[in-house]
């Protein structure tokens, strides 16, 4: 059976569908096939109408797959159909193992906008070794929740002109006259994340798959309070740790630097990063209250059924308007510190750091058009890129799996862009 180059699973969802409208927007998949993918043909069909209507170019005669997350069957069909899978259905702890399954076991890639580490860590223990011997890349976190990150510190490493020690990354979230809100999907991961700390066993799994120890710079990271200020020449503001899985996913990065790459690892803490510091105090405390009550069921089930009011409409069940994400950018800050002087990876520095590197990445709405382009620019670079992948398929993190590739470029055509905006000896 010959497959489409890029199956879009959850085409009908809030995001899944601006992950075809860009699709079919960039000039990138222009001579690729692609096919949508949902429990509803009805649902499909509309996305599919509406993409054209936007975009200007008629897809409305594109393939259809009928699949569902509980039908296995459904899953294996799609799968067999599609070089890559771009799995836009969450939360991922629920419905996205068995799409990871189905893909692996028919020779599909995989790439997801998971922000989940728990389900992300586990997919590697599960499945690496089969995807492997099935010549395939499983790759998660391909959104804004890890793209960014992940391939910034991969980045910064690659233009530190020295060793690079430690990296403390701050990402903010820009809105414009409209405000901004995020789809409720979001939302209820976080719920279920929070409530499932205890039962998800990360430790175990970490241990599984990363068994061996690296060492790591004999400088650590400076300790930071749970809300601090930011007192950078090139940034201010109020900091506090993000909750995202963006430092999970650079660890792992860096794991594989160490011991596959045999590159220096480097440490690394991600913040989110404020101007007040009012809301600052409302955040930390909202996220306080928010982790209390999703450990009682009752109250877990209020918070899940009422999103837009238990959030104070940081989230809503309608989403983002239309104004709003075209309004809306995003900037990450990575401020490296490491030595001018470079050494055997198997040497440790001695003394504090005495070089400085700070870098950007910028781009637009984080929650949909970013999280659409950095998905669709795994899959390009899987699909036209594939010489510059691991040479052996697996379940990678997306430095591991794209540092070495073109989608650098391909991030730059949806407007997500990488700089140096500082370096300077200590």
């Amino acid at each position: 059976m010959s497959r489409y180059d890029v199956v879009v699973y959850g085409a009908s969802g809030f995001t899944g569908a601006y992950v075809v409208q860009n699709l079919v927007a960039s000039e990138q998949f222009e001579g690729l096939s692609f096919a949508v993918a949902g429990r509803s043909d009805k649902k499909l069909r509309e996305v599919l109408a509406k993409v054209s209507q936007k975009t200007g170019k008629d897809v409305t005669n594109a393939a259809v797959i009928i699949a569902d997350s509980v039908d296995e069957r459904s899953l294996n069909e799609m799968a067999r159909q599609a070089k890559v899978v771009i799995n836009a259905v969450g939360p991922y702890r629920l419905y996205g193992e068995t799409v990871v399954k189905a893909a692996v076991e028919n020779g599909a890639n995989h790439v997801d906008i998971s922000g989940e580490p728990a389900w992300i860590e586990k997919m590697q223990s599960k499945y690496s070794e089969e995807a492997a011997k099935q010549g395939v890349y499983v790759v998660s976190a391909c959104g804004w929740d890890s793209i960014p990150a992940d391939l910034g510190v991969n980045f910064l490493k690659n233009n530190f002109n020295g060793d690079l020690n430690h990296v403390e990354s701050f990402v903010q979230q820009e809105s414009g006259p409209s405000g901004y809100c995020a789809n409720a999907g979001t939302y209820q991961t976080l719920i279920l994340g929070l409530a499932n700390q205890k039962n998800d066993q990360l430790a175990e799994v970490r241990k599984e798959i990363m068994p061996e120890r690296i060492v790591k710079g004999a400088e650590k990271p400076p300790k930071r309070k749970m809300i601090w200020e930011i007192k950078e020449k090139e940034l201010g503001g109020y900091a506090i740790p993000f909750p995202g899985a963006d430092r999970a996913v650079v660890n792992r990065s860096q794991y594989y630097d160490a011991t596959v790459q045999h590159k220096r690892p480097c440490y690394i803490e991600t913040y989110f990063r404020l101007e007040s510091k009012l809301w600052t105090h409302l955040l930390i405390l909202w996220l306080f209250i928010l982790n209390i009550l999703v450990k009682n069921s009752f109250t877990r089930r209020i918070l899940q059924q009422y999103p837009d009011q238990c959030s104070f409409y940081m989230f809503k069940n309608s989403g983002p308007s239309k104004q709003q994400v075209a309004e809306a950018s995003f900037t990450y800050w990575f401020f490296g510190y490491g030595y001018k002087q470079t050494l055997p990876v198997d040497e440790q520095h001695e003394g504090r750091p005495n070089r400085k590197v700070v870098a950007m990445c910028k781009g637009p709405d984080a929650g949909y058009v970013a999280t659409s382009g950095c998905v669709l620019s795994a899959a390009l670079t899987i699909i036209r890129d594939q010489e510059n992948l691991p040479k052996r398929g697996g379940v990678y993190t997306t430095a591991a799996a794209f540092g070495q590739s073109k989608i650098y470029d391909y991030l730059k055509s949806f407007g997500i862009t990488y700089q140096l905006e500082s370096e300077y000896d200590l």
